[in-house]
């Protein structure tokens, strides 16, 4: 980022001697992702039939980022032959790449087609074979994010416009949010400041924690310039997010997303003039293209787990041998998933709060390995067994 604002600043020094305004340009047109283009290669007899199989793997790839459960695979299953008999609604041949002979005497045809997207979401949803963005938020209870800049001690003006940019897209989406203000306020609070002990990690997880909200999420900028022509420069800003359950502090989401352009492919924002001035606007156009893939994702987490309770991490101090599958038993009487982490800890889903599982696993299992509730810290519990 530095080495970005040296530049910008260095460029906005150049601008301002030869008299030019600043401006941003980027194709908004698909900024939700309503069209999608892509290529495949179908086989068949004849060509007719090579091309038809070139389209039905077309619309396929598209419905299998819809269709993401095990539920939703079910209701599509009964309603897929008539969305593929209506294919022509939904996708666009654009252009024949390859075709020939194959070696079982058919043909193949390799294609690139344009597929409408949103209508074919917004088929779906009616049909209610998926939830839309605004019921499943609804389904939830309306989860509340908590989204910070890098260091939810950040005040910079790039905190404050990646995180505004997020909170009004999550906003539109009728999910609730964490303002950075009210943010701001409770790092000042005497539980969050000792919950915290310094640490950026667990700052981040006593803020969510005390401002109630579900999950939090960590994102930065990487702006880089890919190239210049005339009067404008390129720039692509990959954003890094990371997102967490508030409840164990674990992050489900890890990885760079990157504004896409129709076809799929990172799109550059064009900018003229001084990139320090535009700044602002090359931050908000980064993220406001990369939030509707951030939210996919985490709408396909909460799909798949979320129903199943909040997630605790769960810490026991000498387990050994036996008492290790004693315990585990004893866990799945309680909870709807165990994971065993790589350190020995335990991730699970419970439908109610970290107390009152910890209570339940020291009822049944103390006499038998002597399990005891020590302590507890954010959203972990942690036993020691004496047996």
């Amino acid at each position: 980022m530095h080495k970005f604002l040296s530049y910008c600043l260095g460029l906005a020094l150049l601008c301002a001697s030869l008299g030019v305004a600043p401006a941003v340009h980027a194709d908004v047109k698909n900024l939700d992702y309503a069209v999608k283009e892509l290529e495949t290669m179908g086989v068949g007899s004849n060509a007719d039939a090579a091309m038809a199989d070139a389209e039905m793997k077309a619309l396929q790839a598209v419905v299998d980022t819809l269709v993401q459960t095990d539920a939703e695979r079910q209701a599509f299953a009964k309603v897929q032959e008539q969305v593929f008999a209506q294919r022509e609604k939904y996708i666009k041949r654009l252009k024949i790449l390859s075709k020939g002979s194959s070696e079982g005497g058919g043909r193949y045809y390799k294609i690139r087609y344009e597929v409408q997207v949103q209508t074919l979401r917004s088929d779906l949803e009616k049909a209610g074979i998926i939830s839309s963005t605004k019921q499943l938020s609804s389904q939830l209870k309306f989860p509340t994010i908590m989204a910070y800049y890098k260091d939810p001690a950040e005040r910079s003006n790039y905190a404050q416009w990646s995180v505004d940019r997020i909170n009004n897209y999550l906003l539109e989406q009728q999910f609730k949010v964490v303002d950075g203000k009210v943010m701001q306020g409770l790092q000042k609070d005497d539980q969050v400041v000792a919950q915290s002990a310094g640490s950026r990690e667990r700052l981040s997880q006593a803020l969510a924690l005390k401002a109630k909200a579900d999950f939090y999420m960590r994102i930065e900028i990487d702006p880089k310039v890919v190239g210049r022509s005339g009067d404008y420069t390129y720039v692509q800003s990959p954003v890094l997010v990371q997102a967490f359950e508030s409840s164990s502090g674990s992050p489900f989401i890890s990885k760079s997303y990157q504004r896409l352009d129709g076809k799929g492919q990172p799109e550059a924002l064009a900018v003229k003039g001084s990139l320090d001035v535009s700044a602002k606007i090359v931050i908000e156009e980064s993220v406001a293209g990369v939030m509707p893939l951030i939210v996919e994702d985490l709408l396909r987490h909460w799909k798949q787990n979320v129903a199943q309770g909040n997630q605790y991490r769960l810490v026991v101090k000498g387990l050994k041998g036996s008492q290790k599958s004693q315990f585990e038993a004893g866990l799945r009487e309680h909870v709807r998933d165990l994971k065993l982490q790589s350190d020995g800890a335990y991730l699970v889903r419970y439908s109610g709060v970290l107390g009152d599982l910890a209570d339940l696993l020291e009822e049944s299992l103390q006499a038998k390995i002597g399990l005891a509730v020590q302590q507890f810290d954010l959203g972990s519990a942690y036993f020691t067994v004496s047996r």
